[in-house]
């Protein structure tokens, strides 16, 4: 496969529709990610790319090579992001460094348009205004360009030739295409695939146990199906591991013996990929012996915190660290239409929301290590649903490799020990099933369940899974859930492994155990992994002046209220409300700051005339001393603030309010 970048100039306002409205205000509202800015989800880019696809070849064998085919179990051979904005990685490092609202962010690429259907006599039909939101084809930093969205492609290089010119078919997207919307010119061009850089040790011993631990950000929201089929699990399975690994591997090599004992042998254990943060701290699923206060919010350990007079509520969600920070997944509603099934129509799914940090291990041989740090850095991984498109895509953004070294547990007699299940647990019974038995689980534990204390508790699920090359379900089984937790009283001085693994599938995630004393939950757990320093680009430097000129405006705006403000009473006792409509008027009619004098000095009363002179005089712009500050346009806005506000202090008095 070969990267290319897909770049779509807009031509005509845009509207990418999101299926949602906007409070009560807008009834068509575009798609836009949690910083604001707008994109075009990739599932409807590639329906549209597919629409153009047909028009040049026709239904067959090309369109289905690249598109695939619905329900079968080989995907086409195209692979394609969510289209972002041109320069989107330094336009949203900008947002966040200057604290944009993701509101007020939106509002730099967007406007409304009112719209109704008309009557055969012309007029507009009763109840049938609707507002659009759409993105200006022209771009917020520098209006006179156009606005180009940009998204990855990955195409076998035996499709690139005909998905070029199905790139360059597609003139029209979004919503009301065939009513001046969403014209667009689309180019493809070759793009080098960012590869991932970590210093990784070369000196890795073919028979000796290391761990890869690894961090992965969201560039694109995730489906990971869990107990209903349009709601996410709340972390990466080790399952979805396994299978995204084993895609990558199968684009290079064929599913020989090296491919068996890689992730069918059970030699390389997979953990689940949970919820971490910038530093790349370790969190768990929230235990059951944990708690919160309802009154004080205050996070305590049952096991050695008495519950006291105040109500103490179970965590249902959540993932926490040593220092009891305690995280929960952000996930969003995501609207999609099927156009094409006769019983389809719109229909909402939950995905883990962009730009989340996950992090998890691998274990295995050295052998087998060398192998998987160079999958894991091969490129962007995709898990879950809808890997061709719109979902599933990540960046590794931290990567270490390291011995194995367990760590032993030492333990005196009656110390509180608590087993801790970090993920679900399918721990087997006497004749080879699965039980979740107290019973069947002390004993994979090693424990005794008569020695187990109140503060123990299991939790449970259903698991399944589906096996796409049988095109079948998996059988359901009924697993002990993480953070779940037994405790007990140790019976006499002994040493443990901190970690265990009991029960099936070990491979894929499950089973994993933490025994630790009570009160020191993950103590001496310290990050593997380093962030990486953030790059500092002297680039996009009309983004950046955009982005203070931005800052400049609120400040100019600040400026007004607060000298608006200050002659409150100035406003009501000297100048009428009156008065102060007509001046406004001037204001709005004025195209130059001569005009908007000649128009003052046109008051024929001396004492108003005067007035309104001192008025002016008085509020000048005098804050910022920036050339653009003097400019009529910006002294207007300034006035216009200041004006507006002395109209509502004599509307606000008339009416009798006090503020």
């Amino acid at each position: 496969m070969t990267m290319y970048e897909l770049r779509i100039e807009l031509q005509s306002n845009l509207c990418a529709s999101s299926g949602d409205g906007f409070a009560t205000t807008i009834d068509t509202d575009i798609v836009a990610d949690r910083l604001g800015i707008p994109y075009i989800p990739a599932r409807r880019l590639k329906g549209c790319l597919r629409e153009a696809a047909v028009y040049i070849y026709g239904e067959g064998a090309i369109v289905d090579k690249i598109f695939g085919i619905s329900g079968d179990r080989v995907t086409g051979s195209l692979r394609l992001d969510n289209a972002r904005i041109e320069d989107y990685e330094a336009f949203s490092k900008m947002c966040v460094e200057n604290r944009m609202c993701a509101s007020r962010v939106t509002d730099l690429f967007t406007d409304t348009q009112a719209s109704t259907a008309v009557e055969v006599s012309g007029a507009a039909k009763e109840n049938t205004l609707r507002f659009t939101r759409y993105v200006s084809k022209y771009k917020a930093w520098s209006p006179n360009e156009n606005l180009v969205f940009c998204a990855d492609v990955e195409i076998d290089d035996a499709d690139a030739m005909h998905f070029e010119r199905i790139c360059k078919a597609l003139r029209h997207i979004g919503y009301k295409r065939n009513r001046g919307f969403g014209c667009v010119k689309c180019t493809l061009a070759p793009k080098t695939a960012d590869k991932p850089s970590f210093n990784i040790t070369n000196d890795i011993d073919d028979n000796k146990e290391y761990v890869i631990t690894y961090a992965v950000r969201f560039d694109e929201g995730l489906m990971l199906p869990a107990q209903s089929a349009d709601q996410t699990a709340d972390y990466i399975s080790g399952q979805a591991v396994v299978g995204a690994l084993v895609g990558a591997y199968l684009r290079t090599h064929a599913a020989d013996d090296a491919f068996d004992e890689l992730f069918l042998s059970g030699n390389v254990r997979f953990s689940n990929l949970y919820i971490t943060n910038n530093e790349f701290k370790t969190f768990v699923p929230v235990p059951q012996i944990f708690g919160k206060t309802k009154q004080s919010n205050r996070i305590i350990d049952l096991t050695v915190t008495e519950r006291g007079a105040e109500i103490v509520k179970p965590f249902k969600t959540g993932y926490i660290s040593a220092d009891l920070e305690v995280k929960k997944v952000l996930t969003e509603r995501v609207y999609h239409n099927a156009l094409h099934d006769p019983d389809g129509g719109l229909y909402v799914q939950s995905c883990l929301q962009e730009g989340q940090l996950f992090m998890g291990t691998i274990s295995a041989k050295g052998v087998h290590i060398k192998t998987i740090t160079d999958l894991l850095m091969s490129g962007k991984l995709s898990f879950g649903r809808s890997k061709t498109a719109q979902y599933s895509r990540c960046t590794l953004v931290g990567l270490d490799v390291s011995l194995a070294m367990p760590r032993k547990l030492h333990l005196h007699k009656a110390d509180k020990v608590i087993y801790l299940f970090e993920s679900d647990a399918l721990t087997p019974d006497d004749y080879g099933g699965i039980s979740t038995a107290v019973n069947d689980v002390c004993h994979s534990l090693g424990i005794d369940s008569n020695d187990l204390l109140p503060e123990s508790g299991l939790k449970y699920k259903m698991i399944s899974g589906y096996l796409s090359v049988m095109r079948m379900q998996r059988t359901h089984l009924k697993a002990i859930a993480a953070g779940s937790a037994l405790v007990i009283n140790c019976t006499k001085d002994t040493e443990v492994d901190e970690i265990m693994y009991v029960g099936g599938r070990q491979n894929e995630g499950y089973g994993k155990v933490h025994i630790f004393k009570a009160g020191e939950l993950m103590k001496g757990d310290a990050p593997v992994l380093i962030a990486p320093d953030a790059e500092v680009s002297d680039e996009h430097s009309d983004i950046r002046n955009m982005f203070v000129m931005l800052e400049k405006d609120e400040k100019m705006r600040n400026a007004a209220i607060s000298y608006a403000l200050k002659k409150k009473t100035s406003f009501l006792n000297n100048l009428g409300a009156a008065f102060i409509g007509r001046i406004t008027m001037m204001l709005e009619q004025s195209d130059t700051e001569s005009d908007f004098g000649r128009r003052i000095a046109s008051i024929k009363s001396d004492s108003k005339r005067k007035l309104a002179d001192s008025f002016i005089k008085d509020a000048a712009n005098k804050w910022e001393s920036d050339p653009q500050y003097k400019t009529w346009e910006k002294k207007r806005e300034y006035l216009f603030i200041i004006l507006t506000l002395a109209k509502y202090f004599h509307k606000s008095h008339k009416g009798g309010a006090t503020q």
